[in-house]
């Protein structure tokens, strides 16, 4: 079975492409820098007949002159060349200019058939064309205007050394070169690289190095958009989400300032109703910390609240407010600090009444107080608890057969009920 790819895949694929090909060419097409050194003590020039000999054999150029100065080295491949033709100059003892025969070990002498390439002393030049026109015009012709003969010494080309070395000194007089016209000169026209953009007519751009840098200066700018429109999309995202955190603490804020409000203790009129009776003799009067059985989720609240007791607001606001907490949440678990240190919990169960209907409102379905006491009860603490609690809940005088327990049982619409006080016996471990 073939891979699919998608248009995404394949546009992917395309860019590398485009970008790894390149510097294979280039390499295809110029091996490395070649240079040469000038390890004498004079001046030597160069100009150069070059071109392609790789798969684009159709492209060739001319430049001169190239200095290379006593002790440095030069790059004598143009861009994008491969084979360079090379005619040499150097000043004689009175400083007159010479077309001189160099020619370093293991070079290749120019062929018999190259009488001549044609070489400017008034300009720096550097030009380009196909390789057909540049030898018609520059090699063996009659040399444009501007244009003078000189004779060619040696070829570089693939396959010979990467570095040559000669030794050159002015110490004789030697022919002066002379142009056409028949004019001699004392000094060369030095091509700089500054040069290439801005030195006239007789200095071009290499049209494969303008291609490159055009192709590269759009690869660049393509990455650099991209990347741009990334962290400019990262950005927003950001942006967006911490928008959007933003959003969410300040209503969970809002809500916990609710919550707060929904346990702010109500007014005295409304508390007198669970917090006037302190004696509960009838079943159906007993309320603990202000909630009977089966009394409605709200007044359940409101109960607690006048008692004293209160719970961490985050938690209403994290079940969207005092109403849907006593809603959803099945046991209810509310706190209060005594005078005398003593830490009281009271647990609130609430459920549907039994038998109800699905979807029916929840009702006090329990009631649990625990005291935490800093200091563990002697037998004395105990029966003074024990014996309020009597007092305070006469329909559970019935001491159970546990001397730590006090347990009554009353019926309310027909339905027992169980009352108890516990003493909890908290052993090390």
């Amino acid at each position: 079975m073939k891979p699919k790819y998608s248009h995404r895949t394949c546009t992917i694929h395309l860019v590398f492409a485009l970008v790894l090909m390149w510097p294979l060419q280039a390499l295809l097409a110029n091996e490395g820098v070649t240079t040469l050194c000038n390890n004498g003590s004079a001046s030597l020039y160069f100009a150069s007949v070059a071109e392609q000999t790789g798969f684009n054999q159709t492209r060739a150029m001319i430049q001169g002159m190239t200095e290379v100065k006593p002790g440095n080295c030069e790059n004598l491949m143009p861009y994008g060349m491969d084979k360079v033709m090379l005619a040499f100059f150097k000043k004689d003892s009175r400083g007159i200019l010479t077309n001189t025969s160099i020619m370093p070990k293991n070079a290749t002498r120019a062929t018999g058939d190259i009488k001549h390439i044609c070489v400017n002393m008034k300009a720096p030049y550097r030009l380009f064309g196909n390789r057909q026109a540049i030898h018609n015009r520059f090699v063996n012709s009659a040399c444009p205007q501007g244009f003078s003969p000189a004779k060619p010494t040696w070829v570089h080309q693939p396959g010979s050394l990467t570095e040559y070395k000669i030794t050159l000194h002015a110490n004789e007089p030697a022919s002066p070169w002379k142009d056409r016209s028949g004019q001699s000169y004392t000094s060369a026209p030095v091509l700089r690289t500054g040069s290439l953009y801005g030195a006239g007519s007789l200095v071009q751009a290499n049209p494969d190095a303008v291609r490159d840098n055009q192709q590269a200066k759009a690869l660049l700018e393509a990455g650099q958009k991209y990347v741009e429109r990334k962290k400019k999309e990262a950005a927003q995202v950001r942006a967006q989400r911490q928008a959007h955190q933003q959003r969410q603490q300040q209503r969970y804020n809002d809500q916990v300032k609710t919550a707060e409000q929904d346990l702010v203790r109500p007014t005295d009129s409304v508390c007198t109703a669970y917090t006037g009776k302190t004696v509960f003799k009838k079943p159906t009067d007993i309320a603990v910390s202000g909630i009977k059985l089966g009394m409605d989720i709200i007044s359940a609240h409101q109960a607690l609240l006048c008692n004293g007791f209160s719970i961490d607001p985050r938690l209403l606001a994290k079940a969207g407010g005092a109403q849907p907490f006593w809603a959803n949440t099945r046991e209810k678990k509310f706190h209060k600090v005594l005078e005398n240190g003593v830490l009281v919990f009271t647990d609130v169960e609430t459920r549907p009444p039994r038998g109800a209907p699905k979807g029916a409102a929840f009702v006090v379905l329990s009631v649990r107080v625990r005291y935490q006491h800093p200091q563990p009860l002697t037998d004395a603490d105990w029966e003074q608890v024990r014996a309020q609690f009597k007092r305070t809940y006469p329909a559970a005088r019935r001491r159970a057969a546990n001397p730590q327990v006090v347990r009554g049982r009353f019926k309310i619409g027909g339905v027992s009920h169980t009352l108890e006080l516990v003493a909890e016996d908290y052993r090390s471990g």
